[in-house]
């Protein structure tokens, strides 16, 4: 009995040693085989391990992958009963990102982005035929994220955007606020300078998007901008309206 225990003692020892070796040295790539059965996101050429380690990141569209520029590195500092920590960094991040993840969702620390706006084609339409440019400029507070339901409020303002459809550069300066209070947050999108005037307001829920607005241009742009509005929507007197619902 005693040898079977020491035996087992040692049995139990090695197969915790195996364990504790795995979870040390688990590999980056875990992460990217885990985001490509979930969701849209890809990791390219991950290096290191899953707690510490990097790689270029894109998005599918199913057909083909959006490539961001630069490399994306991630630490896991701790891991709790809860959930665990990590902070994400990259070049267009102001600093690095702090983040929480727990069963009931996703936490991140305020902080903010600037980014060329020419990622946005990769959320496919109406972007990919758009092709933006100009600069993104990302804020937002201490937010948890639950599913769809979102607290917390993130800004972006495209500032000097342009369009491949356009000889009007730039066709103007846009802020969308994203607000939540526990439930889907709402859109409100406003102009905030340029020829090309866009507002409207929509409701992120579940995996559907509604959004409603209206874009115009100013006095004397019309011809100018004709070719760009006819893309963005149906026509209604001298303006087009703006209609989302996934």
């Amino acid at each position: 009995m005693k040898r079977f225990s020491a035996a087992g003692a040692i049995a139990l020892l090695l197969v915790l040693t195996a364990a504790l070796t795995v979870a040390v040295r688990a590999p980056a790539a875990w992460i990217g085989d885990w985001l490509e059965g979930h969701t849209r996101v890809r990791l390219i050429d991950t290096r290191g391990t899953v707690w510490h380690g990097s790689a270029f990141i894109g998005f599918s569209n199913g057909r083909q992958i959006t490539l961001v520029p630069g490399r994306i590195e991630w630490r896991i500092d701790g891991v709790r009963a809860g959930g665990l920590s990590a902070s994400v960094s990259h070049a267009w991040l102001s600093s690095p990102l702090h983040l929480s993840l727990a069963r009931e969702g996703v936490a991140f620390a305020k902080g903010g982005a600037r980014l060329p706006a020419g990622v946005l084609a990769s959320a496919g339409a109406p972007f990919n035929t758009l092709k933006p440019g100009g600069t993104l400029e990302a804020s937002w507070t201490d937010t948890v994220l639950r599913g769809a339901a979102l607290t917390g409020e993130v800004q972006i303002d495209w500032r000097d955007a342009s369009s491949a459809l356009s000889t009007v550069a730039p066709i103007g300066s846009y802020r969308l606020r994203v607000t939540g209070r526990g439930d889907g947050p709402a859109l409100d999108l406003v102009t905030l300078s340029g020829p090309l005037q866009m507002q409207g307001r929509g409701k992120i829920e579940g995996s559907r998007i509604r959004f409603n607005g209206t874009a115009g241009a100013e006095a004397g742009m019309q011809p100018a901008l004709n070719g760009l509005l006819g893309v963005l929507g149906m026509r209604s007197g001298d303006k087009v309206l703006l209609a989302i619902d996934t």
